[in-house]
């Protein structure tokens, strides 16, 4: 569990928004520079459900599953590598049987393309798919300092 402090700056139904400085946790990540990010500094904005009812200015100490950190950065690493690469021994394979005239190279690079794109929406349709399933989302755990 990775807990993180932060100020929230705006409240959404039942979620938060909080700015966040990127901690000791973020410094040891590889994916550190693709988190929404405030013009590019330490600071980063976060969605987070707010079952403590925190209000506009509270700092709130939340909570992520180091299980969900690890599962979203598989996911979001593998499947378009795993798509291009099918795509392209699939288009290498595939290529004398949709034309013999057909360039084997160019079949693979274009259903590298394709797989390519598909891996891509198929990983935006499983974060729409999860993204209100608890445990995939961060939740605020108590106010620090109300305001």
């Amino acid at each position: 569990m990775v807990e993180e402090q932060g100020i929230v700056v705006d409240i959404k139904d039942d979620k938060a928004i909080i700015k966040t400085e990127r901690g000791s946790t973020c410094e040891k990540c590889q994916a550190k520079d693709l988190c929404q990010s405030i013009g590019g500094g330490n600071e980063m904005l976060v969605e987070a459900l707010n079952p403590v009812n925190a209000k506009k200015g509270d700092r709130v100490l939340f909570k992520v599953a180091a299980a969900t950190i690890l599962k979203t950065s598989l996911i979001l690493y593998l499947a378009p590598l795993f798509g291009f690469i099918s795509g392209v021994v699939l288009g290498q394979e595939l290529a004398g049987y949709i034309s013999p005239k057909l360039n084997p190279d160019l079949a693979s690079g274009i259903f590298g393309i394709i797989f390519l794109v598909i891996a891509f929406f198929s990983i935006r349709l499983y974060g729409k798919s999860v993204e209100n399933k608890e445990g995939f989302r961060p939740v605020i755990i108590r106010i620090i300092n109300a305001q």
